[in-house]
């Protein structure tokens, strides 16, 4: 048989199926890393495991090409560009995932998580300081005790940093996700400038942040632990700063 009665057979038994499935044998040539090339294999071998074939699923495999492709330029890896291959032929099959909070609403947005941030560091630093009001046999400026503004300026900007963080460590798009050493600078970035406003609050005058009496901290962190858990009802909040992670992923295989 001549190698073009070879291929002429080859169409007409993919013609007969109905069937169009991706060439893998391209990607050798792709300049692809041997991981990110074994990405496009199982990928590939899952979808026609699943039957997923036609015009459409050589575009999506086309574009899962060129954007890993893409991504190995700035070190992105397919996991962090995608996912597993399992979960990537899902959404190449069903569509892009929500990524919701787990009861199947939106992610709260911006300013419910940095309230929420917030209102936690709030209660944390207050109910700290009023425990050790109480049991410090020192004046309350010789134990190191912050005042009350300070305590206010460094929980919202560490709500601010933490919900600007918020989409870098969870993204709604994997597609989007950032490699992890700009994730740790951004995180070492909040860090420092909270360690600066430490340094920077504790020398204002006692006039201008003033150190309040243990019990009032004491009821200022009730009151703020009050309100964080309203604003997370309010706004069906499930993350967070103290939140587990996979919180959200296990309550949606729960519902599954």
């Amino acid at each position: 048989m001549t190698e073009e009665n070879r291929e002429r057979n080859a169409g007409a038994k993919q013609e007969h199926h109905g069937q169009i499935r991706t060439d893998t044998s391209r990607f050798n040539d792709q300049g692809l890393t041997k991981r990110n090339e074994e990405f496009m294999y199982q990928l590939n071998k899952i979808l026609d495991q699943r039957d997923y074939t036609g015009e459409q699923r050589n575009v999506k495999v086309d574009d899962t090409l060129n954007k890993l492709k893409e991504g190995q330029k700035t070190g992105q890896t397919a996991k962090q560009l995608f996912g597993t291959p399992t979960a990537h032929a899902d959404e190449l099959i069903n569509g892009p995932a929500k990524n919701t909070n787990g009861d199947g609403a939106e992610p709260a947005g911006f300013w419910p998580t940095a309230a929420d941030s917030a209102l936690s560091i709030l209660a944390i630093f207050t109910a700290m300081y009023g425990i050790l009001g109480f049991f410090s046999k020192q004046p309350a400026q010789q134990s190191g005790q912050m005042g009350i503004v300070g305590i206010l300026i460094v929980s919202i900007v560490f709500g601010l940093g933490w919900s600007w963080l918020t989409p870098m460590l969870n993204p709604t798009d994997r597609r989007k996700r950032l490699p992890l050493w700009r994730i740790l600078l951004a995180m070492a970035g909040l860090l420092v400038l909270i360690l600066v406003l430490f340094m920077g609050v504790s020398l204002l005058p006692p006039v201008v942040n003033p150190i309040l009496p243990a019990w009032l901290y004491i009821l200022l962190a009730l009151a703020a632990f009050g309100a964080d858990l309203w604003l997370r009802r309010r706004f069906n909040i499930i993350g967070g700063m103290f939140a587990n992670p996979n919180n959200a992923r296990n309550r949606q295989n729960q519902r599954k």
